[in-house]
């Protein structure tokens, strides 16, 4: 279900704001944003009773800072190593795109291409063996990973966005991930607020403003959905604010026909 305005959420609902005289986002559209909020913070189920999640760690480069994308290691702790698997991924604006390959994972949960020999089965690492993912994204730009075992009883879901926008006051962060091409649609995630509660919001896009809070889980994150444009204009920016008792993280994100890929 699909809430606005100032109503709270809960568990499988999203709260979504748009701005004044725009046209409420179409159904096709509001139901791709709730998948992506539900592929980001998944409900333990029948194919994942342990909610395990995918994680992902930078590897360190040799070469020139910015030459390359980041490369990444894949962990999926907790996973089954005597099962195989296969991974699909989800970018912004596109189909599900699977990878040919068959996967397996460590007592480590590192996903590698072949089976782990004994001397890997410990393994944190393992070059030219390990799953390596070289995402092309820009600044907040997310790639959602999906790791499925062959026998269809297990699916782990994680999301890595390589170049995140984040900010941080205190112990409260806030992010913005883009949620539809070109951020004409964003999702707002929050972490390190009071659990449980209610948190204002601010958003701010082409001179207008709108309010409204995010409702909080047990461990303090929220995330809600806004669609930053406004009448009369094709680009501009949002500005997000998120009021805590004692932080006020703000961030910025442009969004509309111009480029967005701001990372390097």
């Amino acid at each position: 279900m699909l809430l606005s305005g100032q109503s709270s959420r809960t568990l499988g609902e999203l709260v979504y704001s748009s701005f004044p005289g725009e046209p409420a986002p179409s159904r096709d559209t509001l139901t791709a944003v709730v998948n992506e909020a539900r592929w980001d913070t998944p409900r333990a189920g029948d194919q994942n009773p342990d909610d395990l999640r995918l994680r992902f760690e930078q590897i360190e480069s040799q070469g020139t800072p910015g030459t390359a994308p980041a490369r990444f290691r894949v962990f999926a702790e907790g996973a089954p190593d005597n099962k195989v698997y296969g991974l699909a991924s989800w970018v912004v604006g596109q189909s599900l795109a699977y990878d040919p390959r068959d996967l397996y994972v460590n007592d480590q949960g590192l996903v590698m291409i072949h089976g782990p020999r004994p001397a890997q089965e410990a393994a944190l690492t393992a070059p030219g063996d390990e799953l390596e993912l070289a995402p092309q994204a820009g600044t907040a730009e997310p790639v959602r990973y999906m790791l499925s075992s062959k026998d269809g009883a297990l699916s782990i879901f994680g999301t890595l966005v390589p170049h995140p926008l984040i900010t941080q006051d205190q112990d409260c962060t806030l992010e913005l991930r883009i949620a539809q091409p070109h951020a004409t649609a964003v999702l707002v995630v929050a972490e390190g607020f009071p659990p449980d509660a209610r948190v204002p919001l601010v958003l701010e896009s082409g001179g207008q403003t709108v309010h409204m809070t995010m409702a909080t889980n047990s461990s303090g994150h929220a995330e809600v959905a806004d669609f930053p444009s406004v009448p009369g204009k094709t680009q501009g920016s949002l500005k997000v604010t998120a009021e805590g008792p004692s932080c006020l993280p703000s961030a910025v994100l442009p969004w509309g026909a111009q480029p967005v890929r701001m990372a390097q």
